[in-house]
């Protein structure tokens, strides 16, 4: 029996650690990696995420039943365009953008018919994942605890099934969101922290005395422009503009903050800037401490059962066999019906 295929275009951080943890999961599976870069292939190989690389796109993704697209938004267009023709029916497609609204029109022009596509985002736990976490540190349980953000753009019922199943597997939560509302919600915790990032880093950078202080420069200036790094400028350039108002509206909102800081400098209430940092702090000590909270109360996450996913998307006779290794959970529906 031929294994079954999964792609992985674009051999980065999330693609290599969605392939890292497939890759444990499944073992009758072939994971072929794409990459314009051909040194995140090679490292990727060299972790064992992917058996093999193909620099050729088409080609990678020919006979894949599943195919991730861990690329920035404005490559999603000129990737399914070249990928169409090789697409199999009842493939399923996915990306891991962090801004969706634009790519269902990119999905009615390009994806073939009988094909799904599901657009995902994924929030690994920052207490779990933090900042600047290195690509050869990754673990296959990565995604534990993790938000993984599921929003169908043409999708059968099996697919989205199969697909929340994979999510579970890697112990990650889904969480169904439109377009709309996720794009809405996510840019204040992600294009806007990249576009504070960004002047910070332009500010200090552009004072005339940049040369002789750069090497003060330590783990606070890092920790506080590392965002600059996270996503590609086109993409959040794209983000913020697509929602205008609501990023005007965040930035006020910011500056608002930075003037009342300012003024108690300025007047010397040492008291007051004492009280604004503290407030500050307070609140991001509670935001880690409740992270999942508003994830858990505010969406209910789907529990796929193990088969019914394996059962479409790596097929019945490796669902069984998989099922009965020692460590799986228990499944009391094995004489139900299968995919």
């Amino acid at each position: 029996m031929a294994k079954t295929r999964i792609t992985i275009v674009g051999c980065g951080f999330t693609g290599t650690a969605i392939a890292l943890a497939l890759r444990t999961l499944y073992k009758d599976i072939e994971i072929v990696g794409h990459d314009k870069n051909g040194a995140n292939t090679q490292r990727a190989e060299k972790l064992k995420a992917i058996d093999r690389s193909n620099w050729n796109l088409p080609s990678a993704c020919e006979n894949a039943q599943l195919i991730v697209l861990a690329i920035p938004a404005e490559a999603i267009a000129p990737t399914l365009r070249a990928i169409a023709p090789d697409v199999l029916p009842g493939a399923i497609v996915t990306d891991t953008c962090s801004y969706k609204s634009s790519i269902s029109a990119m999905v009615s022009r390009h994806l073939p018919e009988k094909a799904s596509y599901i657009s995902s985002d994924i929030i690994f736990d920052p207490m779990r994942v933090p900042p600047g976490q290195k690509v050869e540190d990754l673990t296959a349980d990565v995604f534990k605890g993790a938000s993984w953000v599921v929003t169908p753009i043409v999708a059968s019922p099996d697919a989205v099934d199969s697909f929340a199943g994979l999510v579970n597997a890697t112990g990650a939560k889904p969480i169904f969101m439109d377009a709309i509302e996720h794009d809405g919600l996510r840019l204040a915790v992600d294009s806007i922290p990249s576009a504070l990032s960004a002047a910070l880093m332009l500010a200090i950078t552009s004072d005339t005395a940049w040369r002789e202080r750069q090497w003060l420069a330590g783990a606070a200036f890092q920790a506080a422009t590392a965002n600059v790094t996270f996503h590609e400028a086109d993409e959040v350039a794209a983000a913020l503009i697509a929602q205008g108002e609501a990023s005007t509206h965040w930035l006020n909102q910011v500056m608002l903050q930075l003037m009342e800081l300012r003024d108690a400098i300025d007047q010397g209430r040492r008291d007051k800037v004492t009280t604004l940092l503290t407030q500050a702090r307070e609140r991001h000590d509670l935001w880690e401490a409740d992270w999942h909270t508003g994830r858990d109360q505010g969406y209910t996450p789907v529990e796929v059962k193990r088969p019914s996913m394996l059962g479409m998307l790596v097929g019945t006779r490796l669902a069984s066999r998989l099922d009965e290794k020692p460590g799986r959970p228990d499944q009391s529906d094995k004489g139900g019906k299968k995919r």
